[in-house]
């Protein structure tokens, strides 16, 4: 710039972008007109005018702030309205003046818009949005130099200045002044490119109102709302605003501008059409990707024909995660016919199923493979139209993932007869129950279902677990391809072999997936069912909880018993070695590894331990994620419970003794279906029933142990290419790489990443996920428009009363103990009752201390309840248990209700009163239920 105009700069100037010399707003204005975005034609007036302007007067300003009390509301307003009537009375420097007047004389003596530009203002951190004065149909060049010396003052109103006071901003203040040719708009309003209501990045909101953006950006007026989907621009929803009043040039003095009254007619009608929003929205979404794909918020006008960007700046005060870029790593459809904005989401079935907080690195894996194999299974179950290609199944939201409420809205009513949908019903939102009820069914196509697998995919049926175990639990080509593979060989590979690695061991992995996905989601789902339906309609026993009875315990050894008594054999070890024990108690941690060779009995545990490893070290994690350690990764998975479990007594008598109980009442179902009409083939299906059943719960958990090798293979091929992420600089830890889908990760591995929008992914994205791992938030039961939605939030009647479904059967009193991770397992007493959100494997040494056990998630199959039942421990289940149940109270489980009392202290006669009060409302609502069809949670 030369010196006549160093007080003046075009946006279209190269130095138009820069902030200390044109403010924030001028820098945006700049940046865009650079980019040939439709911008009206102007100037800044620099921050040196004004820098200029204030010289004189800079002292007396200082003197008056250093005496502000900014906790005196009405001293702190006197002081900066004398400042500003400071900055008005004084004189503008002639080489001001005349600047600007050259200036505004080049645009051509049009009405312009006169704007402050902060140098703290509209940018990521702080907006500083309104806080500053903005004159519109300004003309003249005496009344444009007013209008400058009015923004100058209004960096000094007692809001602006509490605003830089709580924000930090220390240093003394400057502002620029943007001159902008107005837009005499017939539409005007807000964009946001990234929704702020529902904080969705994959949503444009619009708002548009008559006349000028005052009308909307000050909030005077209802808008009308428009939101897009990012990409395809389609419009998703609209909502007629009332727009009641719009701001208009002043007509009678031809300057400044009025509120006026809109009439009824143009009340009624839309601003935009449909295809001038997605013009609008294509504009929005191309300012967006200037701004490295940050979110912005844009004010615009329309007029003849024309959409002009007025402002834009990013959008603050708003927790973007970037979650619809994890949900759409997996494939599925996205069309509003197949998903419309108002969609439900649920987090039943991925909490039966996939528990705990979730990476999106999992999810962008583990759902594809989720997809792949629901894809495989409805068309070999002859129901296609259930395909994730005719809608998508999964989301993901703030740490954890959702799925279609729409999926199994379908599937109960297409292909769950009848007699069977009462137990699928607590899948859907009740707004749903009597349609799903009442829904016709096709009894041919339902048989014609059992002999289609078992012609063509024996492996997803009936014998589906003897596949399973034949080709991945016990198949050595698929154990050797997907074994964990060694340090050396990671680091041996290069990046192109470790991405192909990867790709071949998911592959197999999901092949594994197509047996228990498919036996259990369908055939077990239908065999759970039925055996509900025998026992309720055929079976004249008297034992109330007889279905629950049936499903406690195990017929056989599994995986699961094994891996608990290995664990109990290293315990029973360190507690009976004096030695081994005092050690663990002196160094609760790695150390007891340093020092465990000075032991007499120190060399034999190692060895047993370093066995116990050698074969279980892909297992112990707390829930299915891959972010969380294996054994294999941190010996803390097992010194933390192995020191709870010193004095614990060998498990396998207490299995044994459940499996003969567990015989026994299948004997006793089995004689009362034989001795009556017809009963050799009632007791025959119910055999039939019963072994299979049986077979598909100890496969459930044998699957998982096949499934935890390949996994363990992907973590840590995974964090191999994480640490090399760090090593080049993508990256500043290794878990960093969790919060990151599979693609995302790839482009920080080949250094294509956006950096900055990539660093803001992973910041936000790691913040959700611990909060759902600490147990600082629940995740909402259903979202609705990508927020979350109170749908059939849970009844609780009674204080301290709640009704919760049953897991478990067995009634019984102690202790609460609330445990939000397993790094707490340590505070778990013998006798307790253990709250927890959710168990896995890692959980296993607890289930030998404690006395009974309520879960937040999952059903009658999930992990915690399959395992209480084999231990004998009544348990329920209840949404948001870990809130509602103080740690440390005494409370009732009776799982054979699922109605779990909090008692008001330790008297027990009090309590026993408590009981017998909830016995009776046990038994009216057992009387009620008599009326009802079998109602059972299938998972």
């Amino acid at each position: 710039m030369s010196a006549e105009n160093a007080y003046t700069i075009w946006f279209s100037d190269p130095r138009g972008t820069d902030i200390d010399v044109v403010g924030g707003k001028g820098a945006n204005l700049g940046k865009l007109a650079a980019a040939e975005f439709p911008v009206p034609p102007g100037f800044v007036v620099a921050t040196a005018a004004y820098d200029a302007h204030i010289a004189p007067i800079r002292q007396a300003i200082e003197g008056l702030l250093g005496d502000a009390d900014y906790g005196d509301a009405e001293q702190l307003e006197r002081i900066v309205a004398e400042i500003r009537q400071l900055i008005i009375d004084e004189q503008m420097p002639a080489e001001v003046a005349t600047a600007v007047a050259a200036e505004y004389a080049e645009l051509g003596d049009v009405y312009v818009a006169v704007r402050s530009s902060g140098t703290a203002e509209d940018l990521d951190g702080a907006s500083f949005a309104g806080l500053h004065d903005t004159y519109l149909d300004i003309k003249g060049g005496t009344e444009v130099l007013e209008a400058i010396k009015k923004d100058w003052a209004s960096l000094w109103t007692a809001r602006a200045v509490a605003y830089r006071k709580s924000g930090g901003f220390t240093a003394f203040p400057s502002i620029a002044v943007v001159v902008q040719t107005m837009v005499p708009s017939q539409v005007s309003g807000v964009m946001f490119t990234g929704n702020p209501v529902n904080e969705a990045t994959d949503e444009i909101m619009v708002n548009a109102s008559w006349g000028l953006g005052e009308a909307v950006v000050q909030g005077i007026t209802t808008p009308d709302e428009y939101i897009l989907r990012h990409k395809r621009f389609d419009l998703a929803q609209k909502t007629l605003g009332s727009k009641e009043v719009e701001v208009v040039r002043n007509p009678e003095t031809g300057l400044g501008t009025v509120q006026r009254d809109v009439d009824s007619v143009r009340r009624d009608e839309f601003t935009l059409t449909d295809d001038q929003v997605c013009e609008l929205a294509k504009i929005g979404a191309g300012i967006q990707d200037l701004y490295e794909g940050f979110p912005q918020d844009i004010e615009w006008g329309y007029t003849d024909g024309t959409f002009y960007t007025l402002q834009a700046r990013p959008v603050t005060g708003v927790d973007f995660s970037w979650d619809s870029d994890v949900t759409s790593s997996v494939q599925g459809n996205d069309d509003l016919e197949a998903v419309p904005y108002d969609n439900i989401w649920s987090r039943v079935f991925p909490e039966e199923m996939w528990t705990g907080a979730i990476s999106p690195l999992m999810f962008s894996w583990r759902c594809w493979g989720l997809n792949q194999c629901h894809s495989v299974g409805v068309h070999a179950f002859g129901y296609p139209a259930q395909d994730h290609t005719t809608r998508r199944l999964w989301r993901y939201h703030k740490g954890v993932s959702y799925y279609n409420v729409e999926a199994d809205r379908h599937r109960i009513k297409e292909s769950v007869p009848p007699q069977l949908r009462p137990g699928m019903l607590h899948k859907v939102p009740t707004a749903y129950h009597e349609e799903c009820l009442e829904a016709p069914f096709d009894w041919g196509r339902y048989l014609d279902m059992f002999r289609k697998v078992e012609t063509e995919r024996p492996d997803m049926g009936f014998n589906w677990w003897r596949y399973l175990d034949r080709d991945f639990i016990n198949g050595a080509e698929y154990r050797e391809a997907t074994r964990p593979r060694t340090q050396a060989e990671r680091a041996e590979m290069s990046d192109e072999e470790l991405k192909k690695h990867l790709a071949d061991v998911i592959r197999l992995e999901v092949a594994s997936y197509d047996p228990p996905w498919n036996g259990l989601l369908w055939y077990m789902g239908e065999a759970m069912g039925w055996l509900g339906w025998i026992c309720f309609n055929w079976y004249t026993g008297d034992r109330d909880a007889i279905f629950v009875d049936l499903v406690t315990g195990t017929r056989r050894p599994n995986i699961v018993g094994e891996e608990s008594h290995a664990a109990w054999e290293l315990a029973n070890m360190i507690g009976r070695s004096p030695e081994l024990r005092s050690l663990l108690e002196i160094y609760p941690d790695e150390r007891f590894f340093d020092f465990l060779d000075q032991c007499i009995d120190g060399p034999a545990f190692r060895a047993k331990y370093e066995e116990y490893v050698a074969k279980r070290g892909h297992r112990g994690h707390p829930d299915r994620d891959i972010y969380f350690d294996r054994r294999a990764d941190n010996v803390l998975v097992d010194l933390i419970p192995l020191q709870g479990m010193l004095d614990e007594p060998d498990p396998r008598p207490k299995e044994l003794e459940t499996r003969a109980r567990l015989e026994h009442t299948i004997k006793h179902v089995h004689d009362n279906l034989a001795d009556q009409e017809g009963g050799t083939w009632k007791a025959q299906i119910f055999d039939t029933l019963i072994d299979f059943i049986h077979r598909s719960l100890e496969y459930r958990d044998n699957e998982r142990e096949v499934m935890d090798w390949s996994t363990y293979n992907i973590k840590i091929c995974f964090e191999e290419v994480g640490r090399r992420c760090v090593e080049r600089g993508g990256l500043r830890e290794m878990k960093e790489c969790y919060f990151l889908t599979m693609e995302e990760l790839y482009d920080v591995l080949a250094g294509q990443e956006n950096k900055r929008l990539t660093r803001a992914k992973i910041d936000s994205r790691r913040v959700h996920f611990d909060e759902i791992n600490t147990g600082r938030r629940d995740p909402a039961p259903f979202l609705q428009s990508s927020r979350p939605a109170a749908i059939d939030e849970p009844e609780i009647e009674g204080e301290g009363v709640f009704a919760g479904k049953p897991t478990s059967a067995g009634r019984i009193t102690g202790t609460a103990r609330v445990v939000h991770e397993l790094s707490q397992i340590g505070r778990v007493q013998r006798g307790d009752i253990l709250v927890v959100h959710a168990t896995d494997p890692g959980w296993m040494p607890v289930f030998s201390r404690i006395k009974g056990i309520i879960l937040e998630s999952g059903g009658l199959i999930s992990h915690g309840a399959i395992i209480a039942r084999e231990f004998g421990l009544p348990g329920a289940q209840l949404p948001g248990a870990r809130r509602l149940i103080p740690d440390g109270a005494t409370i009732t489980v009776n799982g054979d209700t699922g109605v779990i009392q909090i008692h008001e202290g330790d008297d027990l006669e009090q309590i026993e009163r408590e009981l017998a009060e909830l016995e009776e409302q046990a038994r009216a609502a057992q009387a009620e239920a008599a009326n009802q069809q079998f109602k059972v949670s299938i998972f």
